[in-house]
């Protein structure tokens, strides 16, 4: 193999190790506005210190299962507005794998609910809304193309 093989090769394991370390645990934002006023939209993340979800308790429920995504529910209970960020145990990023949709519900006694959920990144349950990959990926998957068929 010659050198530019091996750079080729070399890339594609960094991208490959980059891309697979992403899933293995994702901090997220966890807080209640109902506790904490900076936790309601616009977001202010500024004396929020960011978790680490691997490091969340197992739950009793849910044995053997770590978070792996995160969270933003935003509430509506009889006309006030609640914001509630979170690790999540159970659930996909977004509608059908798109983190731009959130799912919404609505109930009985003037009850509002929507859902977002998303793994794109740390941080992830801070904006209403998230990409779904990440622009260095591209760019480096990208790169490894270039050298590989240059």
């Amino acid at each position: 193999m010659d050198s530019r093989g091996f750079a080729a090769v070399a890339a594609f394991l960094a991208v490959l190790s980059i891309c697979l370390h992403q899933g293995d645990a994702i901090k997220c934002w966890v807080c209640r506005s109902d506790a904490d006023p900076k936790c309601a939209d616009p977001f202010d993340n500024s004396t929020l210190p960011i978790t680490d979800c691997s490091k969340e308790p197992f739950l009793n429920h849910l044995p053997n299962i770590r978070p792996n995504l995160c969270r933003k529910i935003r509430q509506k209970v009889n006309g006030k507005w609640r914001y509630i960020r979170s690790c999540a145990y159970l659930g996909e990023p977004g509608i059908g794998g798109d983190e731009r949709y959130c799912l919404m519900r609505s109930g009985t006694y003037n009850i509002f609910m929507e859902y977002c959920t998303c793994n794109s990144k740390d941080g992830c349950n801070a904006a209403p809304a998230t990409t779904s990959l990440s622009w260095l990926a591209a760019v480096s998957a990208a790169a490894v193309a270039a050298f590989q068929f240059a």
